[in-house]
């Protein structure tokens, strides 16, 4: 079921129907609460008058992946490194704009522990 064609047709009738029914100055996001997979992340909510962004957090550690996804009023980015696990929470302010759950790059923002790069002197 983790086939990226039936992802992008879930997807685009999704879009469609949100896009039919949205109403001016409203906002829709993508919603989750700490999922392993972005497949469990395709349900689609209406945010209040109140929030202006779409939030995704994703969390890694050697277990596996966790994903949140909602809508906000605030805009808390943030990334940390921690080598054996990141966390890193990224906001955007168009409907469905948090689509993606893919963790962010390797190369953190915040880069908080890097004693076991090679090469590296202290």
């Amino acid at each position: 079921c983790q086939d990226p064609g039936k992802m992008k047709v879930v997807l685009a009738v999704l879009l469609a129907v949100v896009l039919c029914a949205q109403q001016a100055d409203s906002l829709w996001c993508f919603m989750c609460e700490n999922q392993s997979s972005n497949w469990s992340c395709l349900k689609i909510t209406k945010c209040s008058a109140a929030d202006k962004y779409c939030l995704t957090t994703v969390g890694y550690a050697g277990i596996g992946t966790r994903i949140t996804k909602k809508c906000s009023p605030t805009c808390p980015e943030f990334n940390i490194n921690l080598g054996l696990a990141s966390y890193s929470t990224t906001c955007c302010k168009s409907s469905l704009c948090n689509m993606s759950g893919k963790p962010f790059s390797a190369r953190a923002k915040i880069p908080l522990l890097n004693i076991c790069s090679p090469g590296r002197n202290f």
